[in-house]
């Protein structure tokens, strides 16, 4: 049988990286951490740490409950893997990127492009107007640049991306 939650941890490295994964996999093994704890515990600075746990909540991989210090009044914050179901942050995750690429795809769809062989850039036809069809950075003439491969391959991802279910 699958651990649910030890896959977070997997889709947690998936999207961050080691260190994201060793944090949720060390907080499946202890419960729940502050950040300082964290931090010590993986030999890792508090400020990176700190960093990879608001990318994990922003993902919904990890929640926190924070307690206030009567004395000097600050927040200290104890983090601990969500109990959310994997397939629910997966759809999220989904819906979210398919509405980016919906979005490229309108770009492409809607512009038409010029591509400077020299630097290897490629710009709107409104910015080649506006530079009289020469590249900015290095004088060099503007060509036309067919994104019919770049649309072809837009839209495939779409369509893959959509029958992809989680179950």
């Amino acid at each position: 049988m699958i651990n649910r939650r030890q896959v977070l941890a997997e889709l947690g490295e998936l999207i961050y990286g080691k260190k994201a994964g060793q944090i949720l996999r060390l907080l499946l093994e202890k419960g729940e951490l502050t950040d300082e704890q964290i931090a010590n515990e993986l030999g890792m600075s508090v400020n990176d740490v700190r960093r990879l746990l608001h990318k994990l909540f922003e993902h919904r991989l990890v929640r926190y409950r924070r307690t206030r210090d009567p004395k000097v009044g600050w927040y200290t914050y104890y983090w601990r893997v969500t109990e959310e179901r994997p397939e629910l942050i997966l759809e999220d995750r989904k819906r979210k990127t398919l509405s980016k690429l919906k979005e490229i795809l309108e770009y492409e769809e809607s512009n038409t492009f010029y591509y400077c062989e020299n630097c290897k850039i490629r710009y709107t036809h409104e910015e080649a107007l506006s530079n009289v069809f020469q590249c900015p950075k290095c004088g060099s003439y503007l060509v036309e640049f067919d994104n019919e491969v770049i649309k072809i391959f837009l839209r495939d991802l779409i369509e893959k991306l959509k029958k992809i279910k989680f179950e």
